[in-house]
């Protein structure tokens, strides 16, 4: 009896909690729509005329729907004014220029952007104003992106699969990011409904989210270099007729697409990768059926790709480099490590908004002050915490970061709350260097060494390790990985001719590529005579990568420089003909047009031959080894980057002595280039970071 009675008092009490839970949430949503509209100010009319539009009971979800949008609405904000309009020419050019000719190149569209900062100069995206949209957006405007979500939800084949709450976050939004309003979703509901009902399972979320993926990736060209034009977030007009820009202008269009047709998708976020420079957004499903591992940070030939795009260039398909087959001191790196994932949301997280409205936006690190994502990275990684202790010096500051590194600067993928003078970082993805930071004046403050958790969880810190010192040799200025390491299949095998007709109908073998070359390698040729043709023939291979090569060069004994002639042999494809091949430029490359069974060489002309006793070439490279001719410059972290001084490199790799032991180190190419890593020294070879 007195257990029924002690059930009977849980469960009374459980009812009341949860009762109480539910009455706190509304007063919750009364005080934010009370807020929001208040905020509002002269444009309250138009939001309580978009709440007055749904009074009868059948309506009562899209109500509800309405006062989530509206409550939500005071953190969301657009970009507007004369820079935007200024700038925004380049689309309608570039969609002109579309009717003018059946194609439309990046380099068209580059030299179009060059046109217009001639006339304008470059643009100021702080020029640009930030207007909330509850003093901007109309009643119209709300009611018809209410009315068609609900369409595209309610006639959706996975109806039942979606929840309202996934539903008013990822379907009902009217906005990604914080482009310009725009009636998008009307045209858009009639254009994708119908092909995301066109498939083969059109009641599979996976099925239909995956083939609208695919078809959406062609409907713009992927590049990183288009901001320096438009460093605005682009609207779905200016996607549409400009049809170019990164992986934040490919998501951005891709979740309009799919959220017009009612599918639950979220854009997520990577603010750096942990061992390449830049950040990611990518387009994820809310799919409770994803089983897939979480990624580990390890490397590995594991394709994680399908957790998280650009993780892993791991080919299965593709040679598997062992390490004798790899120069010294050189490995491969198969994964890009992920430090945090967030996701952006609609409803705002209550943790951001409690730091947004009680610490000054000043000291909050600009990439930190909306309110309106969330870490959602235990979702794909396994990770590890951190907790460190102030020094007495930082103990007044509210706030710390967790940053990764970036050529650019240390950047800041993780924020805290200081606790008295602790920090608890939690959720943090393994195997990548951290460095903790204040923020200040607008600049990052070193709040530590730098560290990095290992597999375990461990904590290494990486600081000068006093007196001790170690010599180095080192090979790269950043990571080696297989998408460069692959291009070497595609010249293991070739073979340099010559002969004394053009059509090489009897060609004599001067030598041939029997390893994997990575860089400029040079080839003696054993029984040398005079030709006046000269060429290399790429070796026949089912690999699916075009015959392609960087640099070839012929000598003669005794003459430093190589054989110049008039370039002859396969067509090249557009913007990589055969004289890429003889340029002397190590950047530049040579790629088949007809992809296979192609050969590229030099004439030396009517009256000249020539005895070849060397040849020198370089496969299609990331131009990142050490490069002889080249000034590189070594620095190590301790508080701040400390120089070891420049070299001048005079073959494939460079040699520093007495260098502190235990630190972090960059080195820099001070010549040019942009591909840049931090790096420790074990073993006798850089590991990348």
């Amino acid at each position: 009896m007195a257990s029924n009675l002690d059930s009977m008092k849980k469960s009374i009490f459980l009812f009341s909690l949860l009762a109480l839970l539910a009455a706190c949430n509304r007063n919750k949503e009364e005080q934010a729509l009370r807020a929001a509209l208040q905020d509002a100010g002269p444009n309250k009319g138009q939001l309580q005329k978009v709440l007055d539009h749904y009074p009868a009971p059948s309506d009562s979800l899209k109500l509800k729907a309405a006062r989530f949008l509206i409550a939500n609405m005071p953190y969301h904000y657009g970009y507007y004014g004369e820079q935007i309009d200024t700038y925004g020419q380049i689309f309608s050019l570039i969609d002109t220029l579309y009717y003018r000719q059946e194609n439309v190149t990046v380099k068209d569209k580059m030299h179009i952007g060059d046109s217009l900062l001639k006339i304008y100069g470059p643009p100021n995206a702080d020029l640009a104003k930030k207007i909330p949209d509850t003093k901007l957006i109309s009643a119209d405007y709300l009611i018809s992106n209410i009315d068609f979500a609900f369409n595209a939800w309610n006639t959706a084949p996975w109806r039942k699969k979606v929840n309202f709450a996934d539903f008013c976050d990822f379907i009902l939004p009217y906005r990604i990011r914080n482009e310009q309003l725009q009636y998008w979703r009307p045209p858009c509901y009639y254009q994708y409904t119908r092909l995301a009902r066109h498939y083969q399972y059109p009641d599979s979320l996976r099925y239909v989210f995956n083939g609208m993926n695919w078809d959406l990736l062609t409907e713009t060209t992927f590049t990183l270099y288009f901001n320096k034009y438009f460093p605005f977030p682009k609207s779905l007009t200016d996607i549409m007729k400009g049809k170019i820009g990164g992986c934040e202008t490919t998501t951005f269009f891709t979740i309009t697409a799919m959220r017009s047709a009612g599918l639950p998708v979220v854009s997520d976020f990577i603010p750096e990768w942990g061992n390449v420079n830049s950040g990611h957004y990518m387009i994820h499903l809310l799919d409770k059926a994803d089983t897939l591992p979480r990624i580990t940070n390890e490397n590995g030939l594991v394709n994680t790709w399908s957790k998280i795009e650009w993780t892993s260039h791991y080919d299965e398909h593709r040679h598997h480099f062992t390490q004798d087959e790899l120069p010294p001191g050189m490995t491969l790196q198969y994964v890009w490590t992920v430090p945090k994932v967030y996701r952006y949301t609609f409803s705002v997280d209550s943790q951001a908004m409690e730091i947004s409205r009680s610490i000054p936006q000043s000291e909050i690190y600009p990439g930190f002050r909306d309110a309106n994502f969330r870490d959602v990275t235990s979702e794909f990684v396994e990770c590890g915490d951190f907790m460190l202790r102030l020094p007495a010096a930082l103990k007044k500051y509210r706030l710390a970061y967790l940053c990764a590194f970036d050529i650019d600067g240390w950047k800041p993928v993780a924020q805290c709350r200081v606790n008295h003078d602790s920090l608890l970082f939690r959720n943090i993805g393994k195997n990548i260097v951290y460095l903790p930071a204040v923020y200040e004046k607008k600049e990052l403050r070193p709040a530590g060494a730098p560290f990095f958790l290992d597999s375990s969880g461990l904590v290494h810190a990486l600081q000068k390790g006093g007196a001790r010192r170690q010599n180095m040799r080192l090979v790269r200025k950043t990571a080696f990985f297989p998408y460069t390491a692959y291009h070497s299949e595609i010249v293991k095998g070739g073979k340099f001719e010559g002969c004394d007709e053009a059509g090489f109908n009897h060609p004599v073998l001067l030598d041939s590529i029997e390893k994997y070359p990575f860089y400029m390698t040079e080839l003696t040729v054993k029984n040398p005579k005079h030709y006046r043709y000269l060429r290399y023939v790429a070796p026949h291979t089912e690999i699916q990568e075009a015959d392609n090569i960087a640099e070839v060069q012929f000598y003669e004994d005794g003459n430093p420089e190589a054989l110049q002639g008039i370039p002859i042999g396969s067509e090249g494809s557009p913007g990589h003909g055969i004289e890429k091949a003889f340029d002397n430029d190590w950047d530049s490359y040579y790629e088949n047009k007809a992809s296979k069974n192609g050969w590229i060489g030099i004439d030396l002309g009517e009256t000249s031959m020539a005895r070849v006793t060397r040849i020198r070439f370089c496969p299609r490279n990331d131009t990142n080894c050490i490069i002889p001719g080249q000034e590189y410059e070594l620095f190590y972290w301790d508080g701040e980057w400390i120089s070891l001084g420049i070299q001048k490199a005079e073959s494939d790799h460079l040699d520093y002595t007495s260098v502190p032991s235990g630190a972090l180190y960059w080195l820099r190419c001070n010549s040019g280039g942009h591909e840049e890593r931090i790096f420790t020294y074990e073993k006798g070879m850089q590991r990348w970071w």
